[in-house]
């Protein structure tokens, strides 16, 4: 029944058509509606207040309304009149035509209630698309600042790494002069072991030269003593003095160098001493650096694995991102198939089936034909 009013309507329109670019159009907001009423018509669609006001741009919603129902009479009457056949009896086209008119308001009332219904799903698409994009700039948001919280977290890592590099340098420098403490170190011990064998050889010299001395006294003094047996008993008393002034005088000489040698003991183990605690200090000045640097190497570890959590992060947010644009792009193509798939199914129902008359009964059979 549907394709055969759509059709009787092409053809009225045709005609119609027709008529109206064989004239001059007219200039006022009238002849401008009814032209888009024609238009819609022969493209399928049945005229509203909506659609012919966006076709035309502008004008007041309830002189479109006036106008169009002034030309769905016309259109109507004029469809009946070419759609009645000659050879019918008067009763018969009376009733046809009383049928066709009740059959136009219930398809016109059914096309206003699937229309609003078309616009409220259309409506909670475009609720629903909102928050998907509220979403959207959210979790751009959220990424946005986990791109600048890494940011941070790259030049905090920057700035550690410069610090390890710095206590490297220092440690690198405190291991040279630890070495030129221990080079001085050596070189000191070396210096002592000559000086002690110095003073060992000198020390061997002097008692060498001291007994070589006491040897020579010894004999002198037996010599001296042998003259003195032959002079007079004066000089041999004379004689003996002198030699026991000159082994003073070597024994002394003797504690002199004895002295001297164990001055130069006492220094060396002083100089001994003072180096051993130079290299003790060093080593805990290394021992401090070293710990130092095992500090900033755990604290570029844990920098390392905050910087890896937040790239999970941000792959987390991207993963999210692209998921909700997918979703998005998927409702947008739901809505955009939406009122063709719902047109077909309501024309298929219509030509394989019946439509209830009651208003509710109708538009309960059209709402499900529609979901299913």
């Amino acid at each position: 029944m549907i394709y055969v009013v759509y059709f009787m309507i092409c053809i009225c329109y045709t005609c119609e058509g027709k008529r109206t670019k064989g004239s001059s159009m007219a200039s006022d907001i009238y002849a401008r509606i009814r032209q888009v009423a024609f238009e819609l018509v022969g493209e399928g669609a049945w005229p509203t207040v909506a659609e012919v006001r966006a076709r035309l741009g502008s004008g007041s919603n309830t002189t479109i309304n006036n106008v169009l129902k002034e030309w769905r009479q016309d259109f109507l009457s004029r469809m009946a009149t070419s759609s009645r056949r000659p050879d019918w009896p008067a009763s018969l086209a009376e009733s046809f035509e009383q049928v066709w008119q009740k059959a136009c308001d219930e398809a016109e009332l059914q096309l206003d209630a699937v229309r609003q219904e078309i616009e409220a799903e259309a409506a909670a698409l475009r609720d629903e698309r909102a928050q998907l994009l509220l979403q959207q700039e959210q979790a751009a948001a959220e990424l946005q600042s986990l791109r600048h919280e890494l940011e941070l977290r790259a030049a905090r890592q920057l700035e550690l790494n410069g610090e390890l590099e710095q206590a490297r340098r220092q440690l690198e420098t405190a291991q040279r002069e630890r070495q030129e403490l221990q080079a001085a170190l050596a070189r000191q011990q070396q210096e002592l072991a000559q000086a002690r064998r110095e003073a060992e050889t000198q020390q061997a010299e002097a008692a060498e030269k001291h007994a070589q001395q006491l040897r020579e006294a010894r004999d002198e003094s037996e010599r001296k003593e042998a003259l003195a047996y032959e002079r007079l008993e004066g000089l041999r008393v004379r004689l003996y003095q002198q030699v026991e002034d000159e082994r003073k005088d070597m024994k002394q000489q003797l504690h002199k160098l004895e002295t001297s040698l164990q001055q130069a003991r006492q220094d060396a183990a002083k100089v001994e001493g003072l180096w051993r605690e130079r290299v003790l200090e060093r080593e805990r000045e290394n021992g401090g650096l070293q710990a130092r640097l095992d500090i900033l190497q755990q604290q570029a570890e844990e920098a390392r694995a905050q910087i890896s959590h937040m790239r999970q992060s941000e792959e987390a947010a991207r993963l999210e991102w692209r998921q909700a644009t997918e979703v998005l792009a998927r409702l947008q193509e739901r809505q955009a198939l939406l009122p063709g798939q719902w047109l077909e199914r309501a024309c298929a129902a219509l030509l394989t089936e019946e439509m209830p008359r009651e208003p509710e009964a109708a538009r309960a059979w059209l709402r499900a034909r529609l979901e299913a």
